[in-house]
């Protein structure tokens, strides 16, 4: 049943199958003799094997028209494959996008949970971490900066105090102890507070938001370096 249920995903009826792999078992046979060993009736045996000869699985005896014959598995296997690489060639080249479905706006509640959610954006970080957050906020995340240090990443820190973390681009920002802004790989942002009982954060993978708060991260270190001039 197995070689059956494989026959029938390149196309071939459940008939057209059990015919194929009886004439591979059997040698030549005629529709009254395939239909009695495949225990079918004679005029779908007949019907099959006909189909079965217009998708190349069989051929008709030039001696006896009686009588078919299994293409060769080597054959029948090499058309299968010829035909499912133009069929995925095919599907490569005019199948439609799909349209992106715009990423939800998710609100992160509690401490611990906002926590939790900073960390794991800066560990599953990629190539870079833009953080605007205090310097106590900092030293909660220190051990996971160190990990995307270790890896390689570009990390950017704006914050009230240097946290004097080697590899580290920082810049002097003073803003409120309790805002949290994080960008990531231009993919994901959160941005709220982040304060015992009553942290909050937006968190989303909007384009759009991400977008926004890239930019105005990169005027506020452009003003920062303004500043220090």
């Amino acid at each position: 049943m197995e070689l059956i249920q494989a026959l029938k995903k390149f196309g071939f009826t459940q008939q057209e199958s059990l015919m194929y792999v009886t004439l591979c078992k059997m040698g030549a046979m005629t529709g009254y003799e395939a239909a009695k060993v495949s225990g079918i009736s004679r005029s779908n045996a007949y019907a099959a094997l006909s189909s079965l000869v217009e998708k190349g699985g069989a051929i008709v005896s030039s001696e006896d028209s009686s009588k078919y014959t299994a293409t060769p598995r080597e054959e029948l296997i090499l058309n299968l494959r010829r035909s499912c690489e133009s069929t995925l060639e095919f599907l490569e080249e005019n199948l439609p996008e799909q349209e992106e479905e715009e990423a939800p706006y998710l609100t992160i509640s509690g401490y611990g949970n906002t926590l939790d959610k900073m960390r794991n954006m800066i560990l599953l970080a990629k190539g870079w971490v833009y953080l605007s957050v205090s310097s106590s906020t900092v030293k909660l995340l220190t051990p996971d900066l160190d990990n995307c240090i270790k890896r390689g990443l570009k990390v950017v820190i704006l914050s009230d105090e240097d946290p004097h973390l080697s590899g580290v681009v920082f810049m002097h920002n003073e803003a409120p102890a309790e805002n949290v802004r994080i960008i990531a790989d231009t993919s994901e942002v959160i941005v709220g507070t982040l304060a015992v009982n009553k942290g909050q954060c937006l968190y989303s993978k909007n384009k759009h938001l991400v977008s926004l708060m890239r930019e105005s991260l990169l005027n506020e270190i452009e003003l920062i370096k303004i500043r220090g001039i």
